[in-house]
């Protein structure tokens, strides 16, 4: 018989060996399930808070607070935000989705879920699994779970009491499931954007609220392309500015300053130039001209044809000499006859023929100044050019020079 009792007492502890060894290896089961759902879960977080950081404009046109944009496990794979190994389900069946709500002008709030499949009925893992996946994961509970009054399956919470929100506007997959506020990913995903596209109906979104600086972190200015046009208060440039597709640089006069390469110029008020304020020379809506002194091209020929009348320009060899243009020829300002010198001559005095500016013939007049003759008398004034001079002579009939005759002699340019 004793043989037999302990026969029975070996086989009730071999047994009781057994259910310890069995309860042991299902905690370990539970335990990979756990860390390979809170893998998935923190891969899928990444790819989505990638996704959304880089589509946030397309995003926003179609977020409202109350109706969020889905974003599924086949669109991050499609768009290589998740590698092609990727499950699309978790090791409970469940599918993972982000939805992104906009609950004002450019704040997006993005919370993923699991949905579908088996829900997670052991509480306690489906708070490790929250847990595991860092500070953004949480979970949909069960009502009253671990006795807590407050915790309701209508609002997801973090792990550990980290955040709760509100599932009033996303598709509240039920208790059981996973969720992840990306908010504590990436803060970055919840700023204000500038967005590059148009959203209906949120201009303020397409309006920077500070100052938008373009020299990076290494100092190298960049450039804005393709503008249309630019309206502003104020425009201060450290360079040159070219319009109407000139170039800022090129196509100027050697030694030129630049500033501004340009058409034409069109001002409704005044055009001045100057330093520190002082207007040394300028024009104005009436059509006056001032300036401290003027010169014009040198394009003119005495004599010549020219195009309009009134034209101001310098004699074409750089005399200097200033011609206008009269009855449709190139004259001095003084007229067709411009005197370049006058002497007091007698005879045999030699005058300096003029250099006169390119159209002019040189031309003198001699004319008496003092002296008496019989009425019946002749005298005879006149010059003859010789070499670079006119020699004057004052002769009676018979060519006899007049003592004491003295006349002016006045040199001309004649055009």
């Amino acid at each position: 018989m004793d043989p037999i009792l302990g026969a029975v007492a070996a086989l009730i502890l071999s047994m009781l060996g057994v259910a310890g060894f069995i309860t042991f290896a299902q905690q370990g089961v539970t335990n990979v399930l756990t860390a390979a759902t809170a893998s998935q879960m923190v891969t899928f977080n990444k790819a989505a808070q990638r996704y959304i950081t880089d589509n946030g404009a397309t995003i926003a046109a179609s977020a409202t607070p109350t109706v969020p944009v889905t974003i599924s496990t086949a669109m991050l794979s499609a768009a290589n935000y998740l590698p092609a190994s990727y499950l699309t389900t978790n090791p409970f069946q469940q599918t993972w989705q982000v939805q992104v709500l906009q609950p004002s002008p450019g704040v997006l709030q993005s919370l993923v879920m699991s949905t579908g499949g088996r829900p997670i009925s052991d509480t306690k893992q489906l708070v490790q699994i929250a847990a595991q996946a860092g500070a953004q994961g949480g979970f949909i509970p069960y009502a009253n779970q671990a006795g807590d009054a407050t915790m309701q399956p209508s609002s997801a919470y973090g792990a550990f009491g980290a955040w709760k929100i509100s599932l009033a506007n996303y598709t509240n997959p039920g208790a059981g499931h996973l969720a992840s506020l990306l908010a504590f990913g990436n803060t970055q995903t919840n700023n204000n954007y500038l967005y590059r596209v148009a959203v209906p109906n949120r201009p303020e979104l397409n309006n920077m609220q500070t100052d938008l600086g373009l020299t990076d972190t290494g100092g190298t200015a960049h450039n804005i392309n393709g503008v249309n046009t630019v309206n502003a208060k104020q425009a201060q440039f450290s360079g040159t500015i070219g319009t109407n597709g000139f170039s800022p640089t090129q196509g100027l006069p050697p030694a030129w300053g630049g500033g501004v390469h340009t058409w034409d110029v069109y001002a409704e008020g005044s055009m001045a130039a100057g330093t520190g304020g002082q207007m040394k020379a300028g024009l104005n809506q009436t059509g006056a001209v001032w300036g401290q002194t003027f010169q014009p091209a040198n394009i003119a020929t005495g004599g010549q044809g020219c195009g309009s009348n009134g034209l101001i320009a310098a004699n074409s060899d750089g005399s200097g000499q200033i011609l206008s243009c009269q009855g449709g020829i190139w004259l001095p300002i003084g007229g067709r006859w411009l005197q370049m010198y006058k002497y007091d001559v007698w005879h045999g005095y030699g005058v300096p023929v003029p250099a006169c500016p390119s159209g002019g013939i040189p031309r003198v007049l001699v004319y008496p100044t003092n002296f008496t003759v019989d009425d019946t008398g002749t005298v005879n004034f006149g010059a003859t050019q010789s070499g670079g001079q006119w020699i004057v002579y004052i002769t009676d009939g018979v060519g006899t020079p007049i003592g004491g005759a003295a006349a002016s002699a006045a040199t001309f340019c004649a055009y």
